[in-house]
């Protein structure tokens, strides 16, 4: 359907359609960046400014102090190298254990291979709450509470079920033939793995590690429960150090979410670039 006819005229048929998708569109951008403004605005306010009424959509006098102040007043920079090891850590380690468990899987053939796979699933359908008190329990037996392990081992836990079955699919997508050719080439199984297969299914690690990240990076109910001090806690558990007893500090845990929600965009960015190259590349290879 064209807006503009054969003979030059509007063609007023389309155009309520139009304006109700064109409605419908604005409508998805203000309901997700209208959030994501209203955070950023409200850390460069200050403290009396967060409180006004009706609350003024651009700040009067900005300002960066509460940005300074969570740096300067608050262990914040600790919380945000914790994350960085904590979401990293996970990444490289489901994402390894997923595709050796993965390939196993797709490429090979032994008794029971069905049940596994079922079991490996059904694994991921537990309430990860659930497993608070199991986790917490073993941790205090191994003296890792309060540590970033205790916290990557969880994250792996919770990501490692889906990223398997995930890194199944592309695998069992791969042609056996090539691995067949490596082979013939001198190339063992497991170094046709490395060789042949992983480079042209990067798109797809990628993809997985980029989810792998993102729930690392975002969790807080593990990090709530199983962290108390500065030293290990993440970003998440870390915005609860703005909620006092009688007060919010609104602005300093807006600025705070600024600097959780940057990194986590800066990183889903700059490899969903590589994302897209990969499929491209691997579209024009055929």
């Amino acid at each position: 359907m064209r807006l503009i006819s054969s003979k030059g005229r509007l063609n007023f048929r389309v155009i309520p359609s139009r304006l109700i998708l064109l409605s419908i569109v604005l409508f998805i951008i203000l309901w997700s960046v209208g959030p994501l403004y209203w955070i950023f605005i409200t850390g460069l306010k200050t403290s009396e400014e967060v409180y006004w009424y009706p609350p003024s959509l651009i700040p009067t006098k900005p300002t960066l102090e509460s940005l300074k102040y969570i740096f300067t007043e608050r262990p914040f920079g600790y919380y945000l190298r914790n994350s960085t090891i904590v979401a990293l850590s996970t990444v490289v380690i489901s994402i390894t254990l997923a595709t050796l468990t993965g390939y196993g899987f797709a490429k090979f053939q032994f008794r029971g291979k069905g049940i596994w796979l079922i079991l490996i699933l059904l694994t991921r359908t537990v309430p990860p709450a659930s497993l608070l008190v199991p986790f917490y329990i073993m941790g205090k037996m191994l003296g890792i509470i309060n540590t970033h392990i205790i916290l990557i081992a969880g994250y792996v836990y919770l990501t490692l079920p889906l990223n398997i079955w995930i890194v199944i699919g592309f695998f069992e997508q791969f042609p056996d033939e090539l691995i067949d050719a490596a082979e013939i080439d001198g190339c063992t199984r497991i170094a046709a793995l490395f060789r042949v297969v992983l480079p042209s299914l990067l798109p797809a690690l990628t993809a997985v590690g980029i989810i792998t990240f993102m729930l690392a990076w975002n969790e807080l109910l593990y990090g709530v429960v199983l962290i108390n001090t500065k030293n290990a806690k993440t970003l998440s558990p870390g915005l609860t150090d703005f909620f006092g007893d009688f007060h919010i500090f609104w602005n300093q845990l807006a600025s705070a979410a600024i600097v959780a929600i940057l990194p986590a965009i800066a990183f889903t960015v700059f490899f969903s670039r590589y994302l897209v190259a990969g499929l491209v590349r691997g579209a024009v290879k055929g």
